[in-house]
């Protein structure tokens, strides 16, 4: 074998190690928003769920959420909404998550610049706080920042993912207690200890207590019960923005 060729050999194999090692640090959601260039410069949405004790708050926002959310602002996002979870509806998590946050980035590219910077591994290592992040490139539709909002979070059934989606179309009961479908996207999950998460839906309501109601109807217990036959790892949590 000539010595060029072994040469060629070698710098092909560490550039294909230097690419697995990138691909394990930042995985392959965030390597691919970096190397496809129409997704690069596509908006992109962080949903960010934290976990917090009643006396770990004041630590929390002093060392995480302040310079985490003025980090997001410095690399081009905008923080759209925010929420505190006031119960887990169905399923089960890790650790109960308190907060919700949504932030959106105009292009993928300041998303992927702000993740693998030295500031966000700084901040996160400060406080290793219970949280998840979600990527999510659709945006939400007509989302109402002091609306309470019913989230459901699963893994879907790819085969009948067709059968589903005309499901959601016709939320039994929604319209009688004035709520909407805002978001019923894909997603994909960066950050945090979870299932295999890759859809979420997201029901906005006029109040907490008319989500209550529809949370309670025997249609739409019904109704949840027949569509987790085509989801799995479900987890369904009541909202509220604290703006």
């Amino acid at each position: 074998m000539s010595r060029p060729l072994v040469g060629f050999l070698l710098f092909c194999l560490i550039l294909g190690s230097i690419a697995g090692l990138v691909g394990w640090w930042v995985g392959p959601t965030v390597l691919s928003l970096a190397l496809d260039d129409k997704q690069r410069n596509e908006p992109y949405h962080l949903l960010h769920f934290v976990a917090l004790k009643p006396d770990e708050r004041g630590t929390y926002v002093r060392t995480y959420q302040t310079p985490m959310q003025q980090l997001v602002i410095d690399d081009g996002g905008q923080l759209l909404w925010q929420a505190d979870t006031l119960r887990l509806v169905e399923g089960s998590v890790r650790d109960e998550w308190s907060q919700v946050v949504l932030a959106r980035f105009p292009r993928a590219a300041e998303f992927v610049q702000m993740i693998t910077s030295s500031q966000y591994r700084q901040i996160s290592s400060a406080n290793p706080v219970e949280r998840v992040v979600v990527g999510i490139r659709e945006a939400p539709d007509n989302f109402a920042q002091n609306a309470p909002i019913v989230l459901y979070l699963f893994q879907l059934d790819e085969v009948a993912a067709n059968e589903f989606q005309l499901m959601t179309q016709k939320m039994l009961n929604l319209d009688q207690y004035g709520g909407l479908v805002v978001w019923e996207t894909a997603i994909s999950v960066l950050e945090g200890e979870v299932e295999n998460w890759d859809r979420l839906i997201a029901l906005q309501f006029a109040t907490i207590e008319r989500a209550e109601s529809w949370l309670r109807d025997p249609a739409s217990v019904t109704e949840r019960a027949i569509a987790r036959r085509n989801m799995q790892q479900v987890v369904i949590l009541l909202l509220h923005s604290n703006q």
